[in-house]
Formats: structure tokens, C-alpha cells, sequence
């Protein structure tokens, strides 16, 4: 009977994620608080981004489940183990154990995680079940990106292994399945303590190496809101929120062009578009607190970049008719500079004004490469 219980739980939980957070539902939705659910994600990011947001407060129901009852969450509530037991179950084989020499490797993903939110850098907080989820389901929007069917592999691994190894992950890896067993004191035993302080030691030792070696000289434009790049790319978890609700649809992930430590997090690429002066939906949507929650007014006078303009490739310095970057800024941060007592002009910036939202590279007309970019300040 209890089984069943447990199997109607998550079979609900299931349901109303693929009615709420499906790929049908393009604008903010329920989907963007999918992540914020779990307490392993909203943990380690308010530790990482020294601050608790709202979606906090989404965790807390789960966490009093998670103490109460042993493995609750797993048992009752989780859409992805559901997933993967329907998919052990299709493989018509009886369900091998797990080998008890098979080392719990959760415990060192959570507690690694954990001590790296420390300072400042959650190393395998994306390896949550609900990001992973999240992270799919975002994948799958009209007309389809390749980077985003990328960002979406996370989930579809997971099935293919529990195929191949029926209750390894929800058993051996799952990180938030070991913080479960954690604040339900089973492995906290004498016989485990060493390892909780190994783990959380290679966590803090992981993340100062992140930062003494990771440079920020090529990072990628971020969202706004976005948190200093020594820590972004650890608390973002690529859910892939920020990139589905961007209505001029300019954040996209990044495929390891800008180094391994940025792969799937969010950027920003203006060459067909720019970052609306009336819209901040990326800011509401992130479950981590990669990107702080920004209003109106706050977005506007959010620094994403600056523009830089190359004269040498520029139409208007060359002598040709064009102010397309002058009329498209929305700040006037653009004007016509006379030079050579009036016999030439060219585009003048005012940086003061300037916030870096790419309207000038977006209507630049030069090819390929615009004689107007923004850049990282």
C-alpha cells in the first residue's frame, strides 16, 4: 500500500510538472520554480551568493519533508526518479541490487558542493534531479537551438544509465538523495564522518583552485544581474530559465567557447537582437540566485557592457550616410561627432549612458564582423 502511495506522489508531481513546465508553456510559468524546490539548489546558492531570494521560501516544504521522513522526498515527490524507475522497469529484467562495495559518491557530490558554495563556487550544483529536469524540458522550444538541445542532455543520460544500471544514481549519486540521508542523521555515524569532512575539505580546496586559475579576461557577456563571473559560473545551475523566457530570445548557452568552467552557463549574443529597456523576465526566473531579482528601474541601470565602436570598419566615419546605431540606443548614449572642422563625422559614445544592451550591434549593418560590439567593462 505504501508503495502505491508512493508511486500515485510522484506520479502527480510528474503530471503537473509536464502540464506546468512542459515545453508548451513559453513565457514565465510555473517552470521557473522548478529548481527553486529543492533545498540542495537554494542552499548552496544563497551561500554562494550571500543572499536568500523568494524562491527560497518554495524549499522549505521539501526540506521539512526530507526531515521527517526518510528519503520523503525520493519516495513521494520526485518527478525524475519516477522517470527513471518507469525506465527500469521497461528493461523486463529483475532489478539488480546495487553492490554495497560501490562507493557513495553523493555524499562527496553534496558535501564538495556545499563546501564549495562556501567560497563562492558550488562545483556540481547542476547536478540536482530538478535542474536536470528543468534543464530538459527548457530544451525544447520553437524553432529548435542546437545549444539548447545541448544544455538538455543531462536528463536523457540519466535515463540511458539507469537502463544500464538500474537504482545507481538514486542510490550512489544523487546528490540531493545524500543530503536527505544527511539531515536525517544516517550518515552521520562515527563510521562516516571522515568522509563528510573529506568531501566538504576537496569542496573548499575545488573552488579556491576555480578561482586562482580560472581568469575573466574572455568570460561571456552575462544577463543582467548576473553575479561577479568569479562565481556565476558555480551557482548557475543551467536550468535553462533565463534562456527560455528572453523574449528577443539573445541568451543561449555557451558551448565551451569561453572555457570549460562556462559550459551551458547563459550569454549574451546581440546578432540579431538586443536586451529589452522594459524587460527583466531573466532576473525572476533563475532558482539559484546566478542573477539577482532586478526591478524595472534596477535593470535599466544594470551594467551589462560597454559598447566599443571600431572606426576603421565603421560606415558613417568612412564617409558613408549611416546612423543606424545613433537611432536605434534607447538611452542616447550615441551622437554625431564632427571631425576635421566639419568635413568628416563619426559616432561618439557617452559611456555614462551607455548600459551595454546591444541595440547598436544588433543594427549595425557592417558584416561579418560589426563595427559597433559590446564587450565586457
Amino acid at each position: 500500500m505504501q508503495r502505491r502511495w508512493a508511486l500515485l506522489g510522484r506520479g502527480c508531481v510528474l503530471a503537473a510538472v509536464l502540464l506546468l513546465v512542459g515545453p508548451w508553456i513559453h513565457d514565465r510559468g510555473f517552470f521557473a520554480h522548478l529548481p527553486a524546490c529543492s533545498p540542495f539548489v537554494t542552499a548552496c546558492g544563497a551561500l554562494a551568493a550571500r543572499s536568500l531570494g523568494a524562491a527560497t521560501l518554495l524549499a522549505l516544504p521539501v526540506l521539512l519533508l526530507m526531515v521527517f521522513v526518510r528519503r520523503g522526498f525520493c519516495r513521494y515527490v520526485c518527478p525524475t526518479g519516477l522517470l527513471l524507475e518507469l525506465v527500469a522497469r521497461l528493461r523486463g529484467k529483475k532489478r539488480p541490487p546495487v553492490p554495497e562495495n560501490f562507493p557513495r559518491l553523493n555524499v562527496w557530490i553534496a558535501m564538495a558542493t556545499l563546501g564549495g558554495a562556501a567560497l563562492g563556487y558550488p562545483l556540481l550544483l547542476w547536478l540536482d534531479p530538478l535542474a536536470l529536469l528543468n534543464g530538459f524540458l527548457g530544451a525544447w522550444r520553437w524553432p529548435v537551438e542546437a545549444a539548447l538541445l545541448v544544455a538538455g542532455f543531462g536528463l536523457p543520460l540519466l535515463l540511458v544509465l539507469e537502463g544500464l544500471r538500474p537504482g545507481l544514481w538514486c542510490a550512489r549519486l544523487c546528490p540531493l538523495g545524500a543530503a536527505q540521508d544527511l539531515l536525517a542523521q544516517r550518515e552521520t555515524a562515527h563510521s562516516h564522518e571522515r568522509r563528510v569532512f573529506l568531501a566538504t575539505g576537496c569542496g573548499l580546496t575545488g573552488a579556491l583552485a576555480v578561482n586562482l586559475v580560472r581568469g575573466t579576461k574572455n568570460a561571456p557577456l552575462r544577463p543582467p544581474g548576473a553575479l561577479d563571473e568569479e562565481r556565476f559560473p558555480g551557482v548557475c545551475i543551467r536550468c535553462g530559465n533565463c534562456t527560455r523566457v528572453c523574449p528577443a530570445r539573445i541568451i543561449r548557452p555557451d558551448l565551451g567557447a569561453t572555457g570549460l568552467a562556462n559550459l551551458l552557463t547563459p550569454s549574451l549574443h546581440f546578432d540579431s537582437d538586443y536586451c529589452r529597456e522594459n524587460c527583466e523576465r531573466c532576473t525572476q526566473v533563475c532558482p539559484s540566485g546566478a542573477l539577482m531579482r532586478l526591478t524595472h528601474e534596477e535593470k535599466i541601470k544594470h551594467l551589462i557592457g560597454g559598447a566599443r565602436i571600431d572606426l576603421d570598419s565603421c560606415l558613417l566615419a568612412a564617409g558613408q550616410e549611416c546612423t543606424e546605431c545613433i537611432k536605434c540606443c534607447p538611452f542616447g548614449a550615441l551622437a554625431i561627432e564632427s571631425k576635421d572642422g566639419g568635413f568628416s563625422t563619426q559616432p561618439v559614445l557617452d559611456r555614462q549612458k551607455c548600459n551595454g544592451c546591444g541595440a547598436c550591434e544588433a543594427n549595425c549593418p557592417v558584416r561579418p564582423r560589426r563595427a559597433i560590439r559590446v564587450v565586457r567593462a
